[in-house]
């Protein structure tokens, strides 16, 4: 369990370049590219679950959301061209940049090993909590339970049997491809670009979006907390005047059931 703390913002399709030299001048890091698939879960309205809420106990539903690292090998007509932060704005386009086929492969019939007999990484299985609320909070701050899949049993292993062996179904799925860059102190910036796998369609078209966050071991170290979030309000401070470093609304990151945001998480 870590406590996120994290700053969001976004910038046009043209602004790409500017901020990348930007980052790499004011702060020394060196763009890496990166690509996410993303699914996300909920129970399966076909169980009951008798929602208890007393002094002592609360039991609400809650979606899960099971990630991975994509080699980025997989994505369409790269074969051939070096693999680094130029080719972003080439992929730049409403069509999703992975095959379907192959991303429903990936969740439906193989766990690990999906294409040319190579491994894929483990699964990230996360549950999140609704950000901390407060109006005089300066950084979103926010409670995330992770571990991680590392087989599943019997000759049909999938992360979709997976799942239904623990009474969830599928709600969405998405794509993440972007650049991020690794400061000091354990702060990391992600440029990104989205895509629904259902409908094949970028999420964030005609821009990007901006995430800054770092992560503290536990809620109750306070003085982690604390450094974390001055960190991000001095980037935030070298940044301003250029990308609006901000807290977003906590209910688009919240994963309950019972409010339906229809977001990406």
């Amino acid at each position: 369990m870590v406590q996120q703390l994290s700053l969001f913002s976004s910038i046009n399709d043209e602004a790409y370049d500017l901020f990348l030299a930007t980052m790499t001048t004011s702060f020394g890091s060196a763009p890496i590219m990166f690509a996410n698939l993303s699914t996300v879960w909920k129970p399966d309205p076909n169980y009951e679950v008798a929602a208890t809420n007393t002094k002592n106990q609360l039991i609400e539903q809650t979606r899960i959301k099971v990630s991975k690292d994509m080699p980025l090998e997989l994505i369409t007509n790269i074969n051939g061209k070096i693999i680094d932060y130029k080719l972003l704005p080439i992929l730049n386009t409403d069509t999703l940049p992975v095959d379907p086929i192959l991303i429903d492969k990936i969740i439906n019939n193989q766990l690990t090993t999906y294409i040319d007999n190579s491994t894929s990484s483990n699964w990230a299985f996360a549950i999140s909590d609704i950000p901390a609320a407060g109006s005089n909070r300066k950084v979103s701050m926010q409670t995330i339970t992770e571990s991680i899949i590392l087989e599943t049993a019997g000759p049909n292993a999938s992360l979709n049997n997976f799942m239904k062996e623990l009474y969830y179904v599928s709600d969405y799925q998405y794509l993440t491809l972007g650049v991020k860059f690794h400061l000091r102190h354990n702060i990391i910036v992600e440029l990104q670009k989205v895509w629904d796998v259902n409908s094949k369609n970028q999420v964030t078209k005609n821009g990007y979006l901006i995430k800054i966050y770092t992560n503290a071991n536990k809620s109750t170290n306070l003085d982690q907390i604390n450094h974390g979030e001055q960190l991000l309000l001095n980037i935030q401070k070298d940044l301003q005047g250029y990308v609006d470093l901000k807290i977003p609304d906590r209910k688009s990151m919240d994963s309950r059931m019972e409010y339906d945001n229809n977001q990406l998480i």
